[in-house]
């Protein structure tokens, strides 16, 4: 579906099929492998269906076979170093999952769906068709992966969906899952391993960007309720939005009309030790008239039902709501800077933020380090921090030169 995509995108299918060209002279089970883009329409919508043709034998391949048939067309080919290096990683990753969840090394571990020339293809054609749009010169985002529900049956016999290497390639590498949106197997491990070592950054939403192309790729399946395509849009991002990192956090908020203050602040500072990034309270106004707090709390989706417990547990409230926030952030470092003052040598930790270019914006002494030298040394906090900030500056425009 991705290289049906990629395709769709501008990917000329002769630069792909020359890379491929090359897997019968590494794998030797492939006798020859032929791709052909078809325009088809999946619930009224088109997109491009990527057909392999391949005339291989039937066999065990070894996952120590499919790691050294990737490493010499890599050696073969032209693509980047990036686009080599993604492949190598995606065929790694895909065996070694492989070999864990058998129990066994690298060398005895028999490959059986994914041991075949199309996760060759799959893999290779990606990587041609990212270099050939120059892809891997931008960041690459995925939203959360569909994996589908119900079963799945194959070599090992039947099981739940997501399949054992989906959910071990997911867990590896921190890749948000979510059940649906149809029956059956959405995501292969091939497709997870491919997205484990192509993408930069799984978000909820789109990243702010001007889309100047957009593909659409199909797999062989159609499903009932939806279109089953996977959408690729490349487009540029505003030249300021360069300067920042982005995360994804969750925002968990609840109203409280029946609690005391006391129990507010406890509760706060619970759910900070719980891990939020965040708490505050806000003052509303309620039904009948009561006044109350609605209280919110940042934090990453890892953390969401734990911080929603906390919430619950400490307030009394019945429930929680939850959404996802997309957020620009600056990088922060803690350095630490000596300060020398009336006679006395103290160590102070100065929070500085900076831009992804590495432009300083801002200097912020921790106020307990700023407060514990003005109690020892009797000046007032203001002065103590305005020394620190003072040498600090002096100090990082240093190391910058």
């Amino acid at each position: 579906m991705l290289l049906g995509a990629l395709i769709d995108a501008g990917a000329k299918v002769s630069a792909i099929q020359q890379t491929l060209n090359m897997i019968p002279a590494h794998f030797p089970r492939c006798k020859s492998i032929e791709l052909r883009a078809v325009e088809v329409k999946r619930h009224g919508f088109r997109s491009c269906k990527a057909e392999l043709t391949i005339a291989e034998e039937v066999e065990e391949t070894k996952a120590h076979e499919l790691i050294r048939a990737i490493k010499e067309i890599n050696n073969s080919t032209s693509l980047s170093d990036r686009a080599k290096s993604f492949a190598n990683n995606a065929i790694r990753l895909l065996t070694e999952v492989e070999s864990s969840l058998h129990g066994v090394e690298m060398s005895g571990t028999d490959l059986h769906e994914t041991g075949s020339a199309d996760t060759l293809a799959d893999v290779l054609g990606t990587a041609t068709g990212f270099d050939a749009l120059h892809l891997f010169e931008g960041k690459i985002y995925s939203c959360p992966v569909a994996v589908g529900s119900g079963t799945v049956t194959f070599s090992h016999g039947t099981v739940s969906v997501p399949a054992p290497a989906v959910l071990e390639i997911a867990r590896r590498h921190h890749i948000p899952i979510f059940g649906g949106p149809a029956n059956g197997e959405l995501a292969t491990p091939t497709g997870v391993s491919i997205l484990a070592s192509l993408v930069d950054e799984f978000v909820t939403a789109p990243p702010p960007i001007t889309p100047d192309t957009v593909g659409y790729g199909t797999g062989t399946r159609e499903l009932a309720n939806a279109p089953n395509v996977l959408r690729l849009i490349i487009g540029q991002s505003d030249q300021h939005e360069q300067q920042f990192d982005r995360d994804s956090v969750q925002i968990v908020e609840t109203n409280l009309d029946d609690v005391s203050g006391e129990v507010v602040g406890i509760s706060m500072q619970r759910i900070l030790d719980a891990g939020a990034k965040d708490v505050w309270v806000t003052s509303a106004q309620f039904k009948k008239n009561r006044p109350g707090y609605v209280l919110h709390a940042l934090c990453s989706l890892g953390d969401l039902a734990k911080i929603s417990r906390v919430i619950m547990t400490e307030t009394g409230t019945l429930g929680v709501r939850y959404q996802p926030w997309e957020r620009f952030i600056l990088r922060r470092e803690i350095v630490i800077i000596k300060l020398e003052l009336n006679g006395g040598s103290f160590d102070v930790r100065v929070k500085v933020a900076r831009t992804r270019l590495g432009e300083l914006v801002r200097i912020k002494p921790e106020f307990e380090d700023v407060d514990s030298i003005s109690r020892t040394t009797s000046l007032p906090a203001r002065e103590v921090s305005n020394l620190v900030l003072e040498k600090a500056r002096r100090e990082l425009k240093s190391n910058d030169d």
